[in-house]
């Protein structure tokens, strides 16, 4: 981010023009502490982030800053995704002025750090003087810390206060998807239907009922609204998955599992999009992450057993088919590997082929196919392969 404008001077803001003139005052008079804090303040209101750092660090240099001002370099670190200066800014402040505020930003920058045992032991479900927002941070790292039951409790009561923040449903809707609770995921998605996390849930649920052009829209509108949203690059790259788009869902589910490092679901499905489009060394890298990641998900070695079984690496595909469908006997990728084994000529286009006709075979009356079934099962990833993305 540049620290001026980059608009064309004949089509700068107000803001933007006042900015220049505040700097140019400071220029004249360097050591103006009130001139400072509004050049900081206008600078962090019109998104100049690294400018209002530098401002408030001279600021610093010549006087200690005030609490608004501590407050404001937090904000601003936080803005940078700077989160362990910003905790250090915040828990200086805390220290003297333990206002619900200061606590909440507290809370926060834990949170964003992956730190979610030490952010719920400053956030009180049961005070009535927190934020509606730290409501909603409760739930999600609850939400993190797996305890979906807590979550869904703690969001449920705050959603009967007098003013509930806007996003608490959403948050709400998100616990209940990954606790498989479909009912109440669609009810509290449909109670804030355009926040992103509502948007995100609805998407999911549109794909799962094979309505693939609502789920489109509605992912898509999630990623406008929150661009580094993984739970929504997750549906979406399952959407391209299952139209075979999938050089396109290979970049979303890589991108969505990388932004959620610890759901071994969203690797899984970023596995399936290499396998599919031949990127074997990618395929197996992201299935054994997977695996890695969480030695229960049977989903994971069944994936690696398919494509070892590509690799025509017979022997191995088959140990893994069978600890696949040790862990779960419904395993589909696990059945997957065995069949194509049973199949195998021992040519890997032959091999190929097989796969792409078990994947698109109906195996029920109503015409699911194989792929199909997968990507519902993928979207589920917090029952079967970790929680929520970070953040």
């Amino acid at each position: 981010m540049t620290t001026m404008s980059t608009l064309p001077p004949d089509q700068e803001s107000p803001g933007d023009s006042r900015l220049q003139r505040l700097l140019k005052y400071l220029e004249a008079d360097p050591v103006n502490l009130k001139l400072l804090e509004d050049i900081a303040s206008h600078a962090f209101e019109v998104g100049e982030y690294p400018l209002c750092a530098q401002i408030l660090e001279r600021y610093e240099a010549l006087a200690p800053l005030p609490p608004a001002l501590t407050n404001r370099l937090g904000l601003v670190a936080l803005s940078l995704g700077d989160y362990g200066t910003a905790l250090d800014h915040f828990r200086t402040l805390a220290a003297e002025f333990p206002e619900p505020e200061v606590r909440y930003n507290v809370a926060y920058a834990h949170a964003m750090l992956a730190h979610y045992g030490e952010a719920l032991a400053v956030l009180d479900p049961d005070d009535p003087q927190q934020l509606p927002a730290a409501a909603t941070l409760t739930v999600r790292v609850l939400h993190h810390l797996g305890r979906l039951d807590e979550a869904m409790q703690v969001g449920q009561r705050w959603l009967q206060a007098t003013h509930p923040d806007p996003e608490l449903a959403g948050a709400l809707a998100t616990a209940c998807f990954d606790a498989n609770d479909v009912d109440a995921a669609r009810q509290f998605a449909n109670m804030s239907p355009a926040s992103p996390d509502s948007l995100t849930v609805r998407g999911l649920l549109a794909l799962e009922a094979g309505s693939d052009g609502e789920a489109y829209e509605l992912l898509e509108h999630a990623i406008r609204l929150r661009p580094a949203s993984g739970r929504a690059k997750l549906g979406l790259g399952l959407y391209h998955l299952s139209r075979r788009q999938l050089d396109a869902a290979a970049v979303l589910l890589d991108e969505a599992a990388q932004t959620m490092a610890s759901h071994a679901g969203a690797w899984v499905a970023a596995g399936w999009a290499h396998l599919l489009r031949g990127d074997l060394g990618s395929a197996s890298t992201n299935f054994t992450q997977a695996w890695e990641m969480d030695r229960g998900f049977a989903e994971a070695p069944g994936g690696l057993a398919v494509t070892r079984v590509h690799q025509q690496r017979a022997d191995e595909a088959r140990r893994l088919a069978d600890t696949a469908l040790r862990l779960d006997r419904h395993c589909l990728s696990g059945a997957l590997a065995l069949s194509l084994l049973a199949a195998a000529s021992g040519d890997n286009v032959r091999s190929a082929t097989l796969i792409d006709t078990a994947l698109e075979s109906p195996i029920d009356p109503r015409g699911l196919t194989l792929r199909r079934l997968l990507q519902m099962r993928a979207a589920h990833i917090a029952q079967e392969g970790g929680g929520p993305e970070k953040g």
